[in-house]
């Protein structure tokens, strides 16, 4: 069992061992807690006990469903609403990394001050937890014909846990099984398609089966061999998949605009919620929402998709993740982790570049925000091991630099791409990082590990060894190694740990060490999970600790200039220490450098070091107006939250819930006193400068 609930003095932690994730509550007094049948819930849970306490509290603000005993919802939550319910039985769901539900049987009280949240009875109040582990039910093994990759790509649809309009919550659509290539097709027969009535027929070649493989996923629909591409349904339905913009851009556009109106439409079911969305969408469409939920799905999509998708275009949600995907037989094995973030799959575009119009562009994307370094700093040492040109220009790496290829934009938070080069602002995709992270095996402590390779660069590792891990609530081991051997740094490599963040100097052909190159190729096991390479060219020896072990990182893609690599470093510190992933993390970080645009991305970009308070990963964009201040509120995704769920704000007096991930909404603020008050320990970026909101109070 994942999930472990047990209590500590005044505090009651749920523990879920497998993610590495925990919840802590508080409680008046000692108390203790007894293992029970999670048969008492209305949900499906993994653990349940009783918990000898009159009380209970959350030490954050989440949107709060009060159920009665058969499920029903008799109360809803606001910031700072109460409850105050007679006896009975009531259930009590919270939305936190470990999904929470409280029951209680006598008489209820739910008080919530946009801080905190508390749950109290005078009867007996009981607990459960539910991992939100989602690995792949097993493998689906295929050849390279394309027809067998449609029934491959069937089967994958089996992961749903429902076929309504609820597949909408990431929670309920599942991990699809894992692809391999064989000599043979091989499907479990419990691994057959979702049958929710509707199939897309498409010409049997691996470009079309690729790109209607989300589609299919999600509508649970099976992918049959057909000379038009088009979904096909009961009831004489059908849908032409080659519109005008092209049959890859109308199979996205269908993905996003079915997902739209299945979160407005589930607005009439189990959670009947104020989505602000829906506000937006009425106001463009005349639909019977009550009337469309419990219809055939096939009836569903004939009236989604009598609606011009440029109509609804400005009310879809900021997809999570969009990939590129060449239509070559091995990349069906990506399938399953980019059908697990729902992303959209387009064959790869983009044109080559070079490493020196990738370091203008950064230049350049860098001063359109109002900061400049001065011609001293952009000519000052790089971390290449390399010496200078001689010129006053940054020195160049030793050895070849990775092929590097600019993917046209695609809106989504981000980019995989499964091709030949490097992305540049996007993932490389690796399928030995999305497997690593299947076989990780849990720890009682985080293990994080700072290597200075070089003493010009302590600035770095200070800022590092202060920040990394300074959260009482979860345990840290950190180790901080300075000038190491290369057969020192292969035992750091090899140790079992999970997040290393090296700062020195790196080729394509290895670490720099004090008595030569170490190349992670040569290590024969990685023990580090994840990995942030602050150091030139880092790009190869990355993908070495991918194929050797690792789940993900960050790495470079050409040489960098030291100033502006150390200012990068300590963003990263900052944001992977709040419960930011990597991708999301060097997002922001990026931004706050001249050499941003020069990091990637390098095998699953959900990796994180630690645990958030919430699901998301929250930053509030603090704008100084001409009358004011405006607070915009970004929630940037995580391995808990993707496409298709809702958030609210904590600020100003919007109480819908939004479709997240992606901005949530901004408010107005005549004076900084009050939006201190409102948004207490925040993280920031104000002026440009990532920090904690109340350090803008000194």
């Amino acid at each position: 069992m994942s999930i472990d609930i047990a209590t500590r003095g005044t505090s009651l932690h749920v523990t879920d061992s497998i993610e590495q994730r925990q919840c802590v509550l508080r409680m008046p007094e000692p108390a203790a807690a007894e293992s029970i049948d999670g048969d008492r819930f209305y949900f499906p849970v993994d653990a349940a006990a009783r918990i000898d306490t009159e009380s209970i509290t959350l030490g954050s603000y989440v949107a709060t469903f009060v159920r009665n005993g058969e499920g029903d919802v008799v109360a809803q939550m606001d910031r700072t609403d109460g409850v105050d319910l007679p006896p009975g039985e009531y259930l009590i769901e919270l939305e936190q990394p470990v999904k929470l539900y409280v029951r209680v049987e006598g008489s209820l009280t739910v008080e919530t001050n946009g801080m905190t949240t508390t749950v109290g009875t005078d009867g007996d109040l009981f607990v459960a937890g539910r991992s939100r582990h989602n690995h792949p039910a097993g493998t689906i093994t295929t050849t390279e014909e394309p027809r067998e990759m449609m029934r491959a790509v069937s089967a994958m649809s089996s992961s749903l846990k429902t076929t309504s309009v609820e597949r909408s919550y990431p929670a309920l659509r599942g991990h699809p099984p894992e692809i391999e290539l064989g000599d043979e097709l091989e499907i479990s027969d419990s691994m057959v398609a979702a049958d929710a009535g509707v199939r897309i027929e498409v010409p049997p070649r691996l470009r079309f089966v690729y790109a209607v493989a989300p589609l299919a996923f999600y509508l649970g629909a099976e992918v049959v061999p057909g000379n038009v591409p088009q979904l096909v349904g009961e009831d004489g339905f059908s849908y032409r998949l080659d519109g005008p913009g092209g049959f890859e851009e109308t199979v996205a556009e269908t993905l996003q605009q079915t997902l739209l109106f299945d979160c407005v439409a589930r607005t009439e079911g189990f959670y009947e919620v104020e989505l602000a969305e829906r506000d937006d969408v009425d106001a463009l469409v005349d639909l019977d929402w009550a009337d469309l939920y419990g219809r055939s799905l096939s009836e569903q999509l004939d009236a989604y998709l009598s609606v011009p998708f440029e109509r609804i275009a400005d009310c879809v949600p900021k997809w999570k993740t969009a990939g590129y995907v060449a239509p070559e037989p091995e990349n069906a094995e990506l399938l399953p982790y980019l059908l697990d973030d729902l992303a959209t799959i387009k064959t790869p575009a983009g044109e080559a570049t070079t490493a020196e119009q990738v370091q203008t562009d950064s230049l350049f994307d860098f001063a359109r925000t109002g900061s400049s370094p001065d011609a001293a700093t952009l000519a000052g040492p790089t971390r290449s091991s390399a010496r200078s040109t001689g010129d006053g220009g940054a020195q160049t790496p030793e050895g070849p630099l990775p092929d590097l290829v600019e993917p046209e934009p695609t809106g989504a938070f981000e980019t995989v791409w499964a091709d030949d080069g490097v992305p540049v602002g996007g993932i490389k995709a690796s399928v030995d990082g999305y497997r690593n992270r299947l076989d990780q095996i849990p720890s009682e402590e985080i293990g994080v590990t700072v290597v200075v390779n070089d003493e010009g660069m302590t600035e770095e590792s200070d800022v590092a060894e202060e920040v990394y891990g300074d959260d009482t609530e979860f345990p840290f081991d950190l180790r901080v190694y300075r000038n190491l051997t290369t057969e020192r740094l292969k035992a750091v490599l090899e140790t079992e740990r999970e997040f290393l963040h090296y700062v020195g100097h790196v080729e394509s052909d290895g670490f720099q060490c004090t008595d030569g190159r170490l190349d992670a190729r040569t290590v024969d096991s990685v023990g580090v999970d994840a990995f942030f390479l602050n150091g030139c060219a880092s790009y190869d020896q990355g993908m070495a600790l991918l194929k050797n072990g690792a789940v993900g990182g960050v790495v470079t893609l050409t040489e960098v200039v030291n100033s502006g690599a150390t200012r990068v470093g300590k963003a990263m510190v900052k944001l992977l220490n709040y419960g930011f992933p990597l991708h999301s993390a060097l997002s922001v970080a990026s931004k706050q450098s001249f050499v941003g645009g020069q990091y990637s991305v390098v095998g699953d970009g959900d990796v994180d070091i630690v645990q958030g308070e919430s699901i998301g990963a929250p930053i509030t964009d603090i704008e100084q107006v001409e009358d004011g201040y405006i607070a915009r509120v970004q929630l940037y995704p995580d391995s808990d939250l993707s496409t298709g769920g809702m958030a609210s704000i904590d600020i100003g007096d919007d109480r819908r819930q939004h479709l997240a991930p992606g901005v949530l909404g901004e408010v107005f603020y005549s004076d900084l006193e009050t939006l201190l008050n409102d948004a207490e320990d925040d993280l920031v970026r104000y002026d440009g400068e990532i920090k904690w909101l109340s350090d803008l109070s000194q």
